[in-house]
Parts: structure tokens; C-alpha cells; sequence
């Protein structure tokens, strides 16, 4: 995983994030002045855009911009912000994935993106929110880490666990987003494995944090 915040000069906060193949930079302006068909009365709206590494959106972006939504809505303090509008821009740098595993790279780099750029912008959090992505092999062998294109063209199942993080450590599971062949047992050892890379990324972002802030 390779992260800088404040990579972008005009807008509130940003991140470049990168993860083996995939790369996205994401940006956050707010809170702003909404259109009045965007104001919502006692809350932040929220308005997501994702572009694509190449072409214009389709359907395939709408879907993963509404997942971002699912898990960036929770963790948002967005009573503070009534009548106010908060925008996400993602832009896809490079998508290193494989079409029949869908998206599952992209939506986890998505995620962690949006929330340390999220945070480098200063919009209140109620909580953090982190992603990772399991690939389950043809053995039926868990893979967690280093996940390339091959791996994936390989892979029996695909899945994108987000967890909430309260008091330093995960919480409530946000978005289970799994693409392929699997049975209950496997959604089992996903969750145990997940759990444990969801902390270390935790402990990943907290030290980038507290390195940023001490310089």
C-alpha cells in the first residue's frame, strides 16, 4: 500500500492511493452551498463521483459509487453540517483487474482512499471506516495479501470486507461485497482473516497520520 494526502492544491483534502495494480486519487470539497435539489434539512448531503481509468461512466461506476456511499455515510458526523454539501470526486488511475471478478480491487481502494482523504480534508468522522480485499484460490487457500491480476484470473471467490473501526480496533462489518463461488464456511474464514488485515491497516493509517502531523 503506498498513500500521500494533500496530493491534489485545490480542494479541501485528497489522496493518492495505491495498491499493487490499482491506483485511484480521490478528493473531498466541503462543506460548499448545494444546489437547492441537493439540500437536505437537518443533514451533509453527499455527492459521489467516480471516473473511470479510461472511457466515460457507466453503469459499472454508478455501482461502485453507490457502495462508497453505503460505507462513507455511517462514519460521516453529517448532523454537524445541515444544508451543506460534501463532494467526492474518485478518479481511477489504474485498474488492474479482471473483468470477471468484477470490481472487487477498485471498490477497496476506493474505500481507503476516500477515507484518508476524507481525514486530510478535516470533515468531521464519526468513526473510520478500512477495507481489504480476500481472494479464496482454486485449493480453497486464503489469500490476503500481493493479489495480482493472475491471482485473481485464478481465484475460486473474490470479497471486499469493510469494517467500521470504534476504540482503535474493528467493529460493526459495513459492506461484505463477495463475487464467485463460495459456501458459508468460506464467508467464515473471510471474516476471521479480514478482521486481522482490517487491524493492521488501522495501525497502518495511524501511523501515517501521526508521521504527517509530526512533521
Amino acid at each position: 500500500m503506498n498513500v500521500q494526502t494533500g496530493y491534489l492544491q485545490n480542494v479541501d483534502g485528497s489522496c493518492l492511493y495505491s495498491l499493487n495494480s490499482t491506483k485511484v486519487i480521490s478528493s473531498v470539497t466541503g462543506p460548499i452551498e448545494p444546489k437547492p435539489r441537493q439540500e437536505l434539512p437537518t443533514q451533509l448531503a453527499i455527492e459521489i463521483n467516480l471516473r473511470p481509468a479510461t472511457g466515460v461512466p457507466t453503469t459499472r461506476e454508478i455501482t461502485l459509487q453507490n457502495k462508497v456511499r453505503t460505507v462513507i455515510t455511517p462514519i460521516l458526523a453529517s448532523y454537524k453540517f445541515p444544508r451543506q454539501l460534501c463532494q467526492i470526486t474518485l478518479q481511477l488511475l489504474q485498474s488492474g483487474e479482471t473483468e470477471s471478478l468484477f470490481n472487487q480491487l477498485e471498490l477497496a481502494a476506493c474505500i481507503n482512499s476516500t477515507v484518508f482523504a476524507l481525514v486530510d480534508s478535516g470533515v468531521p468522522l464519526k468513526n473510520l471506516a478500512m477495507a481489504t480485499t480476500i481472494v479464496i484460490d482454486s485449493n480453497n487457500n486464503i489469500i490476503n495479501e500481493n493479489i495480482t491480476d493472475d491471482i485473481l484470473k485464478n481465484s475460486k471467490s473474490a470479497h471486499v470486507i469493510v469494517y467500521q473501526i470504534e476504540n482503535n480496533k474493528p467493529s460493526n462489518l459495513l459492506l461484505m461485497d463477495s463475487h464467485g463461488d463460495f459456501d458459508e464456511d468460506d464467508v467464515f474464514k473471510v471474516l476471521e482473516v479480514s478482521e486481522s488485515n482490517v487491524r493492521q491497516l488501522n495501525k497502518s493509517f495511524r501511523d501515517y497520520i501521526q508521521s504527517k502531523l509530526n512533521n
